[in-house]
């Protein structure tokens, strides 16, 4: 018998079969298929969803039900509705094992002239990923700090040209020394001429 145990309980009225346990290993995702008759425990790593066919009989007189007061498909699917995105606990009594996970939406058809329900579900594993860390300061508990290195500016490769600078800073050279310059070779020049004769 399947349950799902929650702020409402809910238990399939007819076991499934055959139950799914997808994505076993890191990267590559692979089914283990196991039939409850037979009882088997499931062996390897933990998988990331459980996913199963169920059946939801129109007839609520039927012998093969094995949920006392189920109310017909329309009130379990009313229920698992209102189970939809929360955690809840998933214990199958033939293989003694119970994970928590969270309710997704179901898939499915009403056929049948007892309009039975026909559907699947995917189940994936309710996983914490908060990290808290512990600190003596003033909040007892706090989430991690996230530290920011300063990086260097990165060089303009947008081909826009930086802003042209005043005129007076446009020379390397400090006016005191080109006044010297000039000096100079307004004297080479005089001297020069002065040789030439002009």
């Amino acid at each position: 018998m399947i349950r799902l145990q929650g702020k409402y309980r809910l238990t399939f009225p007819v076991t499934p079969a055959e139950i799914e346990f997808r994505g076993y290993g890191n990267d590559t995702e692979s089914t283990t298929s196991i039939t409850l008759l037979t009882s088997n425990r499931i062996v390897g790593r933990r998988p990331k969803s459980i996913a199963f066919e169920f059946f939801l009989p129109g007839d609520i007189e039927a012998d093969y039900i094995e949920v006392q007061g189920y109310q017909g498909p329309r009130a379990w699917l009313a229920g698992i509705d209102r189970l939809v995105g929360t955690e809840v606990l998933l214990t199958i009594d033939e293989l003694d094992l119970a994970w928590n996970v969270l309710i997704g939406a179901v898939d499915g058809r009403f056929s049948g002239k007892n309009v039975d329900f026909h559907g699947s579900i995917e189940l994936p594993l309710f996983v914490k990923d908060e990290f808290v860390t512990w600190s003596n300061q003033k909040q007892v508990l706090s989430p991690g700090n996230v530290i920011a290195k300063q990086q260097k500016a990165r060089p303009n490769t947008s081909g826009k040209t930086a802003k042209k600078k005043s005129s007076a800073s446009k020379s390397l050279v400090e006016p005191a020394i080109q006044a010297i310059q000039r000096d100079r070779i307004d004297r080479k020049l005089a001297s020069v001429n002065r040789a030439i004769g002009t």
